[in-house]
């Protein structure tokens, strides 16, 4: 018997064989795209297109960018479920990959101050992933174990909001927002620092309030100069914030000098960092030295909040661009990364002015050469303001530095009042 020739199913066939390949390529290239803007820490481009790729990626791929994206929105229980289920699914993962993942596990466990969990996933790293770390990251890793070991036992921070609460504020000598807080009796102003990872005190305040001292040291570094420095750590069982009571807050407890600001002869005494303030759920800042803090925190289509471990990040508009920056409402003035410098540099060198400026923060000053913009416009929920003399870094503070710069009180100060939601990640500004 002869068989039938069908061409019109020869060319179903390479048209079928062709669609796969064009699909395979697309995948590929989706998957290349979603892990570059990971590797930049583009968490809200990320996201956008994360969404879009839909039902184009494996059960896997998607476990996997859901694992980061939920961390870097504050979703830390998903972010640890999504791990937990990636490493069962996928057992033949590079075991750099499964350090990657316990370690963004680790931070979801401690931000949520599960301190044995999180103590236990970098454990786990250093036992059965050390050989595929960089000595930086595994001294790292090793110095974050301390820190977990050290609050093992600890409780975890609870804090009770009954009512609407409202408190004032007030501007310290170097501009910086403090807040009355109140533990065994005793009232004191604190700095109110989004950035403080945290929070953070003196030796002689930590004895005054009668902190519960643990028996740890480890290393920390200031975000604004980069310098590092010893710090031990000590327990507040109850803190009051007006009438919100937080309890088992965490303060680093450091040497004075540390704190102090040697030259303009000034003590910082304690600093409410970002594990507290967090916790509120929704801060509106008022120009006028008001503070609230709401029962409940309140849903908004805005979405330009983020997480990258415990440093806050704001996605503002630049002009035509969408930028990620640090947010610090402990920093008086903005200032903007050598990312930013590359990015721009042919405006800059226009329209800078070339100058050498001291940056301070905790363990002293250093002084930088940067260019001073005259005027940057920054755009937030559809509303541009504009912030004068801005400093440029043509130099990395840290290494790996990926963001464009550090968004501080010169920015914030333009509105009348300013919103942080940690519930539904967004910051907005009223003007």
């Amino acid at each position: 018997m002869k068989t039938k020739f069908y061409p019109f199913l020869i060319i179903l066939l390479f048209a079928f064989s062709a669609c796969q390949k064009t699909a395979k390529t697309s995948n590929a290239a989706i998957l290349k795209r979603l892990h570059n803007l990971l590797d930049e820490n583009e968490y809200f481009k990320l996201d956008a297109e994360f969404k879009s790729a839909g039902d184009k990626l494996s059960d896997a791929d998607r476990l996997y960018f859901s694992a980061y994206l939920n961390n870097a929105f504050n979703r830390n229980e998903d972010c640890i479920n999504n791990v937990d289920s990636l490493l069962q699914l996928s057992t033949k993962l590079p075991d750099s990959t499964k350090a990657a993942l316990k370690r963004l596990q680790d931070d979801s466990y401690f931000k949520t101050y599960q301190y044995l969990k999180a103590a236990q996933c970098d454990s786990d790293i250093l036992k059965n992933y050390s050989h595929s770390l960089k000595k930086d990251v595994a001294d790292d890793i090793k110095n974050d174990l301390i820190i977990r070991n050290g609050l093992k036992n600890i409780p975890a921070q609870q804090t009770v909001i009954k009512a609407n609460t409202t408190i004032n504020w007030k501007k310290d000598r170097i501009g910086l927002i403090n807040i009355p807080v109140t533990t065994h009796a005793q009232t004191v102003d604190a700095i109110f620092d989004t950035r403080a990872n945290i929070s953070s005190i003196t030796q002689t305040y930590a004895k005054k309030l009668g902190l519960h001292m643990l028996d740890v040291t480890y290393n920390e570094g200031s975000g604004a100069t980069g310098i590092q420095f010893k710090t031990g750590m000590g327990i507040v069982d109850s803190l009051y914030i007006g009438d919100i009571l937080v309890k088992n807050a965490v303060f680093q407890v450091m040497p004075d000098s540390i704190l102090y600001i040697a030259p303009i002869k000034f003590q910082l005494n304690i600093i409410v960092g970002f594990p507290v303030i967090e916790q509120l759920g929704e801060v509106h800042i008022f120009k006028a030295g008001k503070m609230t803090i709401p029962l409940a925190p309140v849903k908004d289509d805005l979405h330009n909040f983020a997480l990258n471990g415990l440093d806050p990040v704001i996605a503002l508009q630049s002009g035509a661009d969408p930028l990620s920056f640090h947010f610090d409402s402990g920093a008086a003035s903005s200032m903007l990364y050598q990312s930013y410098f590359n990015k721009y540099k042919a405006v800059v060198l226009k329209t800078a002015t070339k100058k050498t400026v001291g940056f301070g923060g905790a363990a002293g000053t250093q002084k930088k050469e940067v260019w001073i913009l005259p005027k940057l416009n920054l755009g937030i929920g559809g509303k541009t303001v504009s912030v004068d003399s801005v400093s440029v870094l043509t130099k990395p503070i840290v290494p790996g530095e990926k963001f464009y710069g550090n968004i501080g009180q010169d920015f914030t100060g333009k509105f009348s009042e300013v919103i942080y939601n940690f519930k539904y990640m967004y910051i907005k500004g009223v003007l």
